[in-house]
């Protein structure tokens, strides 16, 4: 099976990615355009939209030419601890046979469908929130998932990071004019919160919710390592 990987990248140092030639590696770059660099493919985007927008630019872009299986990164992955893998190579080998592959599979429940997901609150986003540098919606996350997948359940098996792997035919279930649909809440600000609501996401529009049963694995696998943590 041939595979590309895809990289949404701003300012980050893509040096990591000299090892990986064997793989089609395809770079959307929303900063400074880069100056030395030993990739083919690199194309420059408006910075809008997070990496969200960035994944859903590439698929209607290429919805007719798509790789057998995309694997979709951000420039820098190893900040994401155990939500991303830091060899690329375990996207492919660890790839499930419903088509789809992340590191570490969450778990969204009745308490994770906050309006804003709790983003005003977290310490990482709080300055940009009160600033503006993070747009609001009218759309709270359950409204927001409901508007594009009416019967999601309340229990849903997400992704984080924005980092996965999934199959062509799973992003082709799903017709070009649908992702074109999604971009138009990606398009007029560098932070929306659509893009944060997005990276949750993911794996439900592409699973419908058949790795339910893996996420809760990782969820208490999770919990076990950051106990092992505390302990240390």
């Amino acid at each position: 099976m041939s595979s590309t990987i895809i990289i949404s990248r701003f300012d980050e140092n893509l040096s990591w990615l000299e090892r990986y030639k064997s793989f089609n590696i395809i770079i959307y770059n929303k900063g400074e355009k880069l100056k030395k660099n030993n990739f083919k493919k690199i194309y420059n985007l408006k910075n809008v939209g997070r990496e969200s927008h960035t994944w859903l630019h590439h698929i209607v872009r290429n919805y007719d030419q798509l790789d057998d299986i995309n694997i979709f990164l951000q420039g820098k992955i190893d900040d994401l601890n155990c939500m991303a893998f830091q060899d690329v190579n375990l996207y492919v080998k660890n790839m499930s046979s419903l088509g789809f592959c992340s590191s570490r599979l969450g778990l969204l429940g009745p308490f994770h469908w906050k309006d804003n997901i709790g983003i005003e609150k977290n310490p990482k986003y709080l300055s940009e929130w009160e600033n503006e540098g993070i747009r609001k919606s009218n759309l709270g996350f359950r409204k927001f998932a409901k508007k594009l997948f009416p019967n999601i359940p309340l229990f849903v098996a997400t992704s984080y990071g924005g980092c996965f792997a999934v199959k062509r035919e799973l992003i082709q279930q799903h017709n070009k004019d649908f992702y074109k649909y999604i971009l138009t809440f990606l398009e007029d600000h560098k932070n929306p919160i659509e893009g944060h609501y997005m990276e949750r996401l993911w794996c439900f529009m592409f699973t419908q919710n058949n790795l339910i049963l893996k996420s809760f694995q990782d969820v208490l696998k999770t919990k076990f390592e950051r106990y092992l943590l505390k302990k240390l």
